[in-house]
């Protein structure tokens, strides 16, 4: 309970730093199927600042992170971006702490607010990652 709490807070309080930030609803698959919050907010023209907590059905049930999104390209009419930071699992008498690699699908579907993430979760081992966002202006 206590990992869960500061987990929160230190989220809450990074995420009250960033000043224009954008919620996003967040689901997919990560160790299991999750749904969270996460905040986006850009820092400069060319690096996004983003951050948020999960709830997952996995063995471990707080997702929290903390990286960047780096825009590549387009596909089409589809922004590319790669994403890179932090990650933990948390919970079960277990935490795990590593680092995130993703690919950033914007305006999926041709959808603006519809986001896709593909990606690896690398904290204690690999695990896939792939969820669906949209972003609430």
């Amino acid at each position: 309970m206590k990992n869960w709490l500061l987990v929160c807070l230190v989220v809450g309080l990074l995420a009250s730093s960033v000043s224009a930030a954008v919620p996003e609803i967040v689901g997919g698959v990560r160790d299991g199927l999750a749904i969270g919050l996460q905040l986006e907010s850009s820092v400069a023209r060319n690096l996004t600042i983003r951050g948020g907590i999960e709830f997952d059905s996995g063995s471990q049930p707080v997702v929290a992170f903390l990286g960047g999104k780096i825009p590549l390209t387009s596909l089409g009419r589809m922004p590319l971006a790669l994403g890179l930071g932090l990650v933990g699992y948390f919970g079960n008498n277990k935490n795990d702490v590593g680092f995130s690699l993703s690919f950033i699908f914007n305006r999926f579907l041709d959808i603006q607010p519809l986001f896709l993430e593909l990606g690896v979760d690398v904290a204690g081992h690999g695990r896939p990652l792939a969820q669906f966002g949209y972003k609430v202006y």
